[in-house]
């Protein structure tokens, strides 16, 4: 039988699953899937659908019925329309139900909504996966090469800088980054959306930050922050601005867009990007944090484990970083931190059970490739960003997992009184920072970081995770 044989024979089947052609209302397809707009949503199995030759996967989402192909689906998609006698329409990058008026619309519902923030998350985030583990492999690299391990490079080598700040550019320019892949998912101008994450981490107005400079805007103050590095501020800020864009859009004549819609959308972003949300998440992050350190004084123990459950949570929301502030004053202080870092500690070695199960677990090539990549770099770089908007957030099981494992390795290291005496870095290393006066405090949180791991390792295994969400 010939490609182009199995590919009639694909799509014929197809078509027969969703309903036939009488059921399909208009189909289109982007780079890996065949998305249908049907009239019974009702009529597809899609247990059998997966089982069709060419399917890697079936789901019903947004109102669209989508089948996965894979790099064939263009193929497929030709064919289904010779059968269905549907036109025949070029590849779209984007969710076609979005802007077509045949898609039924969703009640408003706590779920609904919240399924919208998680696929605007998503899919703002991982286009930008390949960087994250990128810059992590140049910083990984370092780290084994550098003075703290082999010491084949010393930090004043030019191969040395070269290769640190090559794996900083990753992560410190982030907001840039977003800038244009969340502007995608919103439909928004992507080079706008990447201007207003420049500004953000302008030196400038980083310079200003450092040095206490107070800035306004027409006398609206600026919340001295700094967002580089940052995920959710920048994803908040094009999310407005896909609004402001689209109503410039509306209002101004053709002839004068191309001028005024980027510089009036900018000019209203700035007041409401540097004023009220890009700083957003920084100050409910403060509040957390206090939060937190409050639920200690309360719960002891328990504290400390419902911190380890939610604090891979915080590192995705840049919220940790009120917390890491409270840690420093607390080490130069008393000499120790008990809570945050420790259950920081729990979360990352159970990031690194749910990175290894899901490597694991995994029958894609490209999710077992991710899965150990991810549990490298975080075993050997400590960089946790590829397992949480790789593998925990597109799939949310994983989070799940996470947040077990988390919650039973910081409660035992929580009853157990383990103490963090030096800040170390959040790798398998990161453990002699519990080396301590106490022996029996670097036993004890050796031995909380492996209930952690696989108690999330475990827990993935158990819950598992649905590999064709994605």
């Amino acid at each position: 039988m010939t490609d182009e044989q199995k590919f009639h024979q694909s799509a014929a089947a197809i078509l027969s699953a969703v309903g036939g052609k009488e059921n399909v209302a208009s189909v289109f397809h982007c780079m890996t899937r065949l998305r249908f707009l049907l009239k019974d949503n009702s009529l597809p199995n899609i247990d059998e659908i997966k089982k069709i030759d060419g399917v890697l996967g079936a789901q019903l989402s947004g109102g669209q019925f989508q089948v996965i192909i894979g790099p064939n689906v263009a193929k497929v998609y030709t064919e289904l329309c010779k059968i269905g006698g549907f036109t025949e329409q070029a590849a779209v990058d984007v969710d076609v139900a979005a802007n077509n008026a045949d898609k039924p619309k969703e009640k408003l519902t706590a779920k609904t909504i919240g399924q919208k923030i998680l696929n605007g998350l998503t899919g703002s985030i991982t286009p930008v996966l390949p960087i994250f583990i990128c810059a992590g492999l140049l910083k990984m690299i370092v780290i084994i090469l550098g003075p703290g391990m082999l010491g084949v490079l010393s930090e004043t080598s030019g191969l040395y800088t070269v290769l640190s700040f090559a794996g900083d550019a990753g992560f410190y320019f982030l907001p840039v980054f977003l800038g244009y892949t969340s502007a995608k998912q919103f439909k928004a101008n992507p080079l706008i959306g990447m201007l207003l994450g420049a500004i953000l981490i302008h030196p400038s107005f980083i310079e200003a930050v450092t040095n206490g400079t107070s800035l306004d805007f027409l006398g609206l103050p600026i919340t001295p922050m700094t967002y580089s590095s940052s995920v959710i501020p920048i994803i908040l800020v094009v999310w407005v601005m896909s609004y402001v864009e689209r109503f410039w859009n509306k209002v101004i004549p053709e002839m004068l867009k191309i001028m005024l819609v980027p510089f009036l959308t900018v000019l209203i972003m700035l007041p409401l990007s540097l004023v009220v949300l890009a700083p957003l998440g920084v100050i409910l992050g403060s509040f957390i944090s206090t939060f937190f350190l409050w639920l200690h004084s309360v719960l002891g123990p328990w504290g400390i484990a419902l911190l380890g459950a939610v604090y891979a949570l915080l590192i995705m929301t840049g919220m940790h970083h009120p917390l890491n502030l409270a840690v420093f004053a607390t080490l130069s202080s008393v000499g120790y931190d008990k809570i945050v870092f420790v259950a920081g500690t729990s979360a990352s070695m159970a990031l690194a059970g749910i990175a290894l199960a899901f490597a694991i677990k995994s029958k894609k090539a490209e999710n077992r490739s991710i899965g150990f990549s991810s549990f490298f770099l975080l075993e050997i770089a400590g960089i946790t960003e590829p397992t949480i908007y790789g593998i925990a957030l597109p799939y949310v099981r994983p989070f799940i997992a996470q947040a077990i494992g988390g919650f039973c390795g910081a409660l035992y290291m929580g009853f157990m009184n383990v103490k963090m005496y030096n800040l170390t870095g959040s790798n398998i290393l990161g453990l002699t920072g519990f080396i301590g006066k106490d022996s029996g405090n670097f036993m004890h949180a050796v031995i909380g970081s492996i209930i952690a791991f696989v108690v999330a390792f475990v827990a993935l295994f158990i819950i598992g995770f649905d590999e064709d969400k994605n």
